[in-house]
């Protein structure tokens, strides 16, 4: 591009600039928080898309139709199709867009400003432009031969002060080298956060914790400082002239040497400040752990005298430093917990702070980075390539999918599943399951027959009804009304008694167990709604498990039955039947009521008997 417009401002770098990035390589808070932000930024993807109609739409995403799907959607226009290539060809590919993306996210984060340089490597004639190499089609043309951008052109992401301009054309900054005109073929993008109140100025968040930066610095600088005065030796014992060693005594025929050479008074200073760098150079040097021992008059010093040249570590320190990084955290734009830690969440909490980042930090940078994409690549290739009315129509646009990250719900999925308030295909989803991996009927037919059989089999011969809808062909089908069936040790025999009177008398017995266990019923329920008991209404107690769809979800089942059979054993001596095996048949006939939510029924209850179905 020999010739940039106006509005392509290459304005000085400014002071706070330097600073900020100064921050950024000595301050490892600040560069973990935009690094977080722009690995964040590396998982946005590029696509096409038209603007949206509505005011608060969301643009429509340009999706291809692929070879040998069926064209559900409309067909893509000739300037569709080729914004579709050109945003696919951004950075060299979509396995190189997330670096770029990452790259901008550093540089609208720490000085608010970057470019996004898009060079050919070989360029083209003399005078010619990237704009002036797209030949111009006719739209029938277009679609015949989209082209597609030259896989020679490389893109690279460039600092504020790494381009200037220098009277009609551009200079950038590679290396240490100089600079280095933009000739030939190339597209310059500016990519920044303009200053709210003075737009021709770029602005970041690091702009406005400078002085929190500068404290982190000056903390470190504090401890680190102390840390070292500890390592300048062991400080400066003083003795008295009059104290002395006693004389070690040497081999046999041999004067003992002293210990410590006399010391000339001049050397007093060289001999201090050599014994207090020494530790400094070398941490494992005895000068570490032993004081330098002085003589002194014993009129100037009367007893030995240890003196120390260290700071002491301040007890504040680590809460200041904490309280600065807090300070930071809210100052810069990213979710605080991300700097602060998220130990104290939960995986809901977690997911709350992840959402944030992604709605409130992630896309409003991914929208300043489309943008400029948009103005300063898209439409001037739509336009050079004849689509000048449809350019305006089509833009570079993000998807933030990929970042978006659901809480584990598949406890609480199974909780509620049993408790029958939530299906199999809302579990399998949010365990992360498909759909094919739900059973087939038959599957499901015999599990539920192993699981029913393995507690009582009345209790299965009465809930197999239940599955009759899911049961395949060729499965045993339930027992028909009036049917006699039973467990394998057969329910009382009714030949001892007449069979109406051991139905009338069963069904008293089932009723007044009803009625218990509904009066127990009504209080557990009432603990679970609003208003307590009162608030449970139904007239009849014997009926209210069938308007609440089962029991088990309030009470367990022993206890809604306690004292229920306490009149079974006399009536069945009445009859002449066997009080365990008819004890043994009704509770489970109640239960398996009370646990479907079914309604009581003489014919079933005549099923469980094995007695003839009532007229």
């Amino acid at each position: 591009m020999t010739q940039h417009p106006t509005s392509m401002r290459v304005g000085t770098n400014e002071t706070w600039q330097d600073e900020a990035w100064a921050f950024y390589d000595n301050v490892g808070e600040l560069r973990f928080a935009v690094n977080w932000l722009a690995n964040g930024m590396s998982r946005v993807n590029l696509i096409a898309a038209r603007q949206p109609t509505n005011l608060g739409d969301e643009p429509t995403p340009l999706v291809p139709t692929q070879p040998g799907e069926e064209e559900e959607e409309i067909p893509l226009t000739g300037a569709e199709a080729l914004a579709v290539e050109l945003v696919q060809g951004i950075a060299g590919g979509v396995g190189n867009q997330g670096q770029l993306l990452s790259d901008v996210a550093r540089h609208l984060s720490v000085p608010g400003v970057g470019w996004i340089l898009l060079r050919a490597a070989e360029p083209p004639g003399p005078g010619e432009t990237v704009l002036d190499t797209v030949p111009v089609l006719t739209p029938s043309e277009r679609e015949e031969l989209p082209p597609t951008p030259d896989e020679t052109w490389t893109w690279t992401v460039l600092a504020y002060d790494s381009v200037r301009a220098q009277g009609e054309h551009y200079e950038v900054q590679y290396s240490t080298t100089g600079w280095v005109p933009l000739t030939g073929d190339f597209v310059l993008v500016k990519v920044w956060r303009p200053h709210p109140r003075r737009i021709w100025e770029a602005d970041s968040p690091v702009r406005a914790v400078r002085t929190v930066l500068q404290r982190i610095q000056l903390l470190d600088e504090h401890v680190t400082a102390t840390a070292q005065s500890r390592l300048a030796g062991a400080g400066l014992l003083i003795m008295p002239n009059e104290a002395e060693f006693s004389p070690v005594p040497g081999m046999p025929g041999e004067a003992a040497e002293p210990l410590v050479d006399p010391l000339e008074e001049d050397d007093f200073v060289e001999v201090l400040v050599e014994t207090m760098t020494l530790p400094i150079k070398d941490r494992g040097s005895a000068a570490a752990v032993v004081p330098l021992v002085a003589r002194m008059p014993g009129d100037l010093c009367d007893k030995p005298r240890h003196l120390t040249f260290w700071t002491e570590f301040s007890e504040s320190v680590q809460e200041l430093q904490e309280a600065a990084v807090r300070r930071l955290a809210l100052g810069l734009d990213i979710p605080p917990e991300v700097l602060e830690g998220k130990g104290g969440m939960n995986h809901w909490g977690a997911w709350q702070v992840a959402e944030e980042a992604v709605t409130l930090h992630i896309e409003p940078m991914s929208e300043t980075t489309v943008q400029a994409l948009t103005i300063g690549y898209l439409r001037p290739h739509l336009q050079a390539a004849g689509y000048e009315a449809e350019a305006d129509d089509l833009l570079v646009w993000y998807d933030a999918t990929d970042l978006t990250t659901r809480p584990d719900r598949s406890d609480d999925a199974i909780a509620a599943y049993d408790r029958l308030e939530l299906s199999g295909e809302a579990l399998r989803r949010e365990s992360g399951l498909s759909e094919s991996d739900a059973p087939d009927p038959e599957e499901r037919h015999r599990r539920a027959l192993a699981i029913l059989a393995s507690t009582d089999p009345i209790i299965a011969t009465e809930y197999l009804d239940t599955l009759e809808a899911g049961m395949p062909a060729g499965a045993p089908a339930p027992p028909a009304d009036g049917e006699a069936t039973g467990p394998p040790s057969g329910p009382p025999s009714p030949e001892e008694a007449p069979a109406a009177a051991v139905m009338e008398a069963c069904d008293g017995l089932v009723f007044r167990a009803l009625e218990r266990a509904g009066q127990r019923l009504k209080g557990a329920a009432g603990r679970k709604h609003n208003g307590g008991a009162a608030a449970i209404t139904c007239p009849d107690p014997t009926r209210l498990h069938v308007e609440l769809h089962g029991a088990t979800q309030y009470e367990d089942l022993d206890r809604l039955m306690d004292g229920a059979w306490v009149r079974v054993p006399p009536v069945a001596q009445r009859l002449g039947l066997d009080p365990e095996m008819l004890t043994s048949a009704l509770d489970s006939y109640v239960r398996a009521l009370l646990a479907t939510g079914h309604e009581h029924d003489q014919h079933r209850l005549a099923s469980v008997l094995g007695l003839p179905a009532p007229a």
